[in-house]
């Protein structure tokens, strides 16, 4: 099978299949929730960025009316450093998610939870927080990475030592991890260079911006079974965690998934639910907690903050010779930013024959950090995509054709070992080349054009769906997978195409941890790629089951079967059939149902690679980006749906076009974040962003990737936007932005300090 196939739905625009049922309100989110008995949860956060708790005094609290419980971080096992969490072929560690969720014996971010209670109503839950008496030990506060990683620098945890390739250091520190990756002699490919250009960028933290207020709910029954309503991108991943976190067999544990109003990463991992347990387990009654937009921003997990630094030699006629880039992530107060992958993204564009790339994982006095959107690699991207424009204003080359030259392709190898399947990035530069948005040149004043590359290498893991027959013909397919894309819509036009019916014969379902088998969360960009595949799987399966019934009915060997327009006829007979339905009402008149399953457990992943050119207007008086024009160049392998995977391009690019112009978490010196509402939180609104043109490109994907050629959309949009902008600014002042966001006051001042 390959995307060369004529398809119905397939490579088509369609409408979502649930577009009815969001618009009308009868899709069920987590704050739409009411069970019978419910209680209400609030949590009492920390008013210290870093202190010991000397004492906890909940006891007014749990005298206040309407309160049928409290819980402390005495209510949560103890983990030991080293607890995993293992799902799949995953691990995460749980030690410090079960501080995040709750404090013990220090808080490490100012916001922190540290008690929880439960009322029957919302306002009575909230009047108990204020009867919680906590006696705090203030201790210093180190909020830059950097300062965190200076020997004298306070010290967040007594048990984290770095580990890096020489092993576990021997004392503590801020540092958790020390990754390096290199190939050839880096000395030497400075030595051979005719230029060298070194600049350094700093990031700040930002939110996935996600609308939907988070709320789950959770219920302890008799014998200590445990439903949780969760609002969360994977089912399974929450069961495991669940289960470790209070020391409870996941058997008995059910995880119900509820839509998800918008994600990007931020909800991976259990945040709300295990309170509600906590709170559950001692009044026996389902407790549901909903936090305020506030306690969203500041305390649910934020994209990391940066520094980083890019040296980068290179001969006259533009050819690479080397590359030292060294990336610092602040994962906020607990260890988990996402060095790994983002050096991976940094560097894979291009083909560097000698040359080192370090990461550092930091913690500091902030909120832990949690994926957003291709973890790590928007940072990473702009830092050398923007010392990539510097190399060429140096050599007075064109931008596009100093990434041509050095361009990773099919065969080449790759930063991580290994080589370099299908890749897109030759078909992206020439699309590029040859579109208006390149070829029609600027004519107004203060006006520059930007240009950058990107790459993600994006995720692969295990995936599970079962079909079921139904009696008129209709197909119902179950998955263990939550759609946060649109991917209910894709799996759809999947079976409908393979089994050639309507897509208003399918009915997607997403079922519980009890219902379907083991699914990795819809994370990484790899549902098209992983579920999809599965599905197609399940559609084989169907259809062989199904040609076998019909074979027994014709009495014709299987081979012999044919399948189309919902008949199954023997080849070679003109006289003799049977309709898909026929089948489907036999199976319910004393035959056996007729299921059939999909799985994928590891396929050959897909990188994404993109190129975006953007069109600027700076205001040097205020300071003042306007955006004029957008377009993005992006490989998809094969577009299932053009319309969805438009979206997943605009989306990406509007968030990254905030994270480089408007979007930051400000902090006081004491560690308090002082814009934690989307009033002073600015992310981009219609005014803010121009028409984005999207350009699908598609080289579809290895055949080890999958049936139709698919590499993963979602996340690779926001890679690009902070780099191609600042380029843009650049052209348009010849002031060079390094730090993020490029608010109207750094441009001001970045112009007024250059005398531009």
């Amino acid at each position: 099978m390959s995307a060369a196939k004529e398809h119905r739905y397939l490579g088509n625009p369609t409408r979502k299949v649930d577009g009815l049922d969001k618009v009308s309100g009868s899709s069920q989110f987590g704050a739409d929730l009411t069970l019978t008995g419910m209680l209400y949860g609030k949590i009492l956060r920390s008013s210290h960025a870093h202190a010991r708790i000397k004492k906890i005094d909940t006891s007014k609290a749990a005298g206040r009316p309407g309160v049928m419980a409290v819980v402390t971080g005495a209510d949560f096992p103890n983990l030991a450093h080293g607890t995993l969490a293992c799902v799949g072929k995953r691990s995460f560690e749980m030690s410090y998610l079960s501080r995040v969720i709750m404090a013990r014996e220090k808080v490490h971010f100012h916001g922190q939870p540290v008690a929880a209670v439960a009322a029957r109503t919302l306002q009575e839950a909230e009047d108990a927080l204020a009867f919680i008496e906590v006696e705090y030990e203030p201790l210093p506060v180190v909020l830059d990475p950097d300062e965190a990683m200076k020997p004298d620098a306070p010290l967040l945890h007594a048990d984290l030592f770095t580990l890096s390739e020489g092993g576990v250091a021997p004392t503590p520190s801020n540092v958790a991890w020390h990754l390096e990756v290199e190939r050839g002699d880096l000395a030497r490919g400075f030595s051979d260079a005719d230029v060298v250009i070194e600049r350094s960028f700093r990031t700040r933290m930002v939110h996935q911006g996600y609308i939907e207020p988070e709320a789950e709910c959770a219920l302890v029954g008799p014998g200590g079974h445990i439903t949780v309503w969760a609002v969360t991108q994977g089912i399974f991943l929450h069961r495991e965690e669940l289960s470790v976190l209070f020391q409870v067999p996941p058997g008995k544990i059910k995880v119900i998934p509820m839509e998800v109003g918008g994600a990007f990463g931020g909800k991976e991992h259990a945040r709300v639910s295990p309170v509600c347990v906590a709170l559950s387990r001692k009044c026996g009654r389902p407790v549901r907690i909903a936090l305020t937009r506030e306690e969203v921003l500041r305390a649910t997990g934020p994209g990391a903050a940066t520094v980083s630094s890019v040296k980068i030699g290179v001969k006259r006629n533009g050819q690479l010779t080397a590359l030292h880039s060294r990336y610092t992530y602040s994962g906020g107060c607990y260890p988990g930013a996402p060095i790994n992958r983002a050096l991976a993204a940094a560097i894979a564009a291009y083909q560097i024959p000698n040359f080192k790339v370090e990461g550092f994982d930091v913690v500091t006095n902030k909120p832990k950090s949690v994926p957003y959107r291709a973890p790590g690699g928007t940072a990473a991207t702009y830092a050398i995509e923007a010392t990539m424009d510097e190399v060429a204003r140096a050599l007075e080359m064109d931008p596009l054709q100093l990434r041509k030259k050095n361009i990773s392709r099919a065969g080449d190898p790759a930063p991580a070992g290994g080589n370099f399947d299908a890749i897109g990035f030759e078909k992206i530069l020439a699309s590029i080349e040859r579109h208006p948005c390149w070829t029609i040149p600027l004519t107004g004043h203060n006006q520059g054009r930007g240009f950058a590359l990107g790459f993600w290498p994006l995720g692969s893991g295990q995936a599970h769906c079962q079909l079921t027959l139904v009696s008129d013909g209709s197909v119902n397919l179950t998955l263990g997978s939550v759609d946060l894309s649109g991917t209910r819509t894709g799996f759809a036009q999947i079976v409908a195409d393979e089994l050639n019916i309507s897509l208003e014969e399918v009915r997607v379902i997403t079922a519980d941890t009890d219902t379907v088998g083991y699914t990795d969360g819809s994370t990484g960009s790899r549902l098209a790629h992983d579920m999809g595949t599965a599905v197609y799987y399940a559609c084989q399966n169907l259809l062989l089951e199904l040609k076998q019934r019909a074979a027994t009915s014709l009495q014709v060997p299987v081979e012999m079967v044919e399948y189309g327009e919902k008949r199954f006829s023997a080849r070679g007979f003109s006289e003799g059939s049977l309709t898909l339905e026929d089948l489907a009402r036999a199976s319910f008149k004393g035959g056996s149902v007729i299921v059939a399953h999909g799985q994928v457990t590891q396929l050959q992943t897909a990188p994404a690679t993109a190129g975006h050119v953007v069109d600027v207007e700076v205001d040097p008086e205020t300071g003042k980006v306007k955006l004029l024009r957008y377009t993005s160049f992006q490989d998809v392998g094969f577009a299932l749906n053009p319309t969805m995977v438009e979206g997943q391009m605009q989306g990406g690019a509007t968030q990254g076009i905030g994270w480089a112009l408007n979007e930051e978490y400000i902090y006081d010196a004491n560690g308090a974040m002082k814009n934690a509402t989307l009033l002073d939180y600015r992310m981009p609104t219609a005014l803010d962003v121009p028409p984005l043109d999207c350009e699908i490109i598609e080289v579809p994907a290895s055949q080890g990737a999958g049936p139709y050629g698919v590499r993963g959309a979602g996340e690779m949009g926001i890679v690009i936007p902070p780099a191609a902008i600042c380029n843009a600014i650049a052209r348009a002042t010849g002031v060079r932005l390094t730090e993020l966001p490029m608010t109207p006051e750094r441009v001001f001042w970045a112009i007024q300090n250059t005398g531009h």
